[in-house]
């Protein structure tokens, strides 16, 4: 073989080793990837199991315990679900006020406490009412198809009760702003308005303005909470979150005890504003690859 031979064999064989030295790290460097995507759906798995886990635990303690640790309604509060930490707030539904039975007079005192000039809010009142309401004629300062169509919209109003808060979005008027700031305040699953004991002060606020009272508070607090909204934020790994909203009602009188959840959807973290840690004990966290995780839990309350 001659040295130009022998050569180009070197040449083929570097060729080759550094292309399976290539596929090779290719190889390893997807097989991590996959590990760790396992891992992360693992994860959320976890947590998600946890949150519905608290949302039954709370709805119980509230509606069939009576525990009155879980009666500092808005309140967030921590508990644990197996070796997940969580953090839990319970609302009464019926401190909102709901879309389909609220007066255009109180969703207008609603929109005006919220910042909105009176005159958008007469406009925004009217059009939800033409919303949830049949017929082709708008009311005062309302709005129908017409209204939509010289809008550019290519829907209407459907003339029936909103199926949803989120579709007040789709509302003639209504912009994400003004959206992200009332949305806290409303539901579709009561079945009417909140009275004066609200715990809700905006709505409170919105209500005495209507009703012309000077003072909301000295108005007597509801005693039945029969229908709960719970948020809850389960804590993972390092920035692993899982959030979670439910509204749900109980029924343990019953010879078949059951829980109703007439909503379910993930939700926005709590894990926001002030900084706070949890109560998580050295033994109780999270192990990972075999080992405790030396991360500290912290939770934005």
């Amino acid at each position: 073989m001659t040295d130009r031979q022998r050569g180009f064999a070197l040449l083929i064989v570097l060729w080759t080793v550094g292309f399976l030295a290539l596929l090779g790290t290719q190889i390893i460097a997807a097989g991590r990837s996959d590990t760790q995507l396992a891992d992360n759906l693992k994860q959320e798995a976890v947590l998600e199991a946890a949150a519905d886990g608290a949302v039954q635990n709370v709805t119980f303690q509230v509606l069939a315990a009576k525990d009155p640790h879980f009666q500092g309604f808005g309140a967030v509060s921590e508990m644990r679900i197996g070796k997940t930490p969580l953090l839990v707030r319970v609302e009464n539904e019926s401190d909102r006020v709901n879309l389909n039975t609220a007066s255009a007079v109180l969703l207008r005192s609603l929109i005006v406490e919220l910042g909105s000039a009176p005159g958008l809010a007469d406009r925004l009142a009217a059009a939800i009412l033409d919303w949830r309401t049949p017929g082709a004629n708008s009311r005062p300062n309302g709005a129908k198809a017409s209204d939509y169509r010289a809008a550019g919209r290519n829907y209407g109003p459907p003339g029936t009760p909103f199926q949803s808060v989120g579709e007040l979005e789709d509302v003639l008027g209504m912009t994400p702003d003004l959206f992200a700031r009332i949305a806290p305040h409303l539901t579709v699953l009561t079945d009417g308005d909140p009275d004066m004991s609200t715990r809700d002060p905006v709505v409170a606020r919105a209500l005495t303005d209507v009703a012309g009272v000077a003072d909301a508070s000295e108005a007597p607090q509801q005693t039945a909470d029969s229908l709960l909204r719970i948020t809850v934020t389960a804590i993972g790994h390092g920035a692993a979150r899982y959030s979670l909203v439910a509204v749900v009602s109980g029924a343990f009188q019953s010879t078949s005890p059951r829980v109703n959840i007439l909503l379910r959807e993930r939700g926005t973290s709590l894990t926001t504003g002030a900084v706070a840690k949890l109560n998580v004990r050295s033994e109780d966290m999270i192990e990972q690859d075999g080992a405790p995780s030396n991360i500290a839990y912290y939770a934005r309350l």
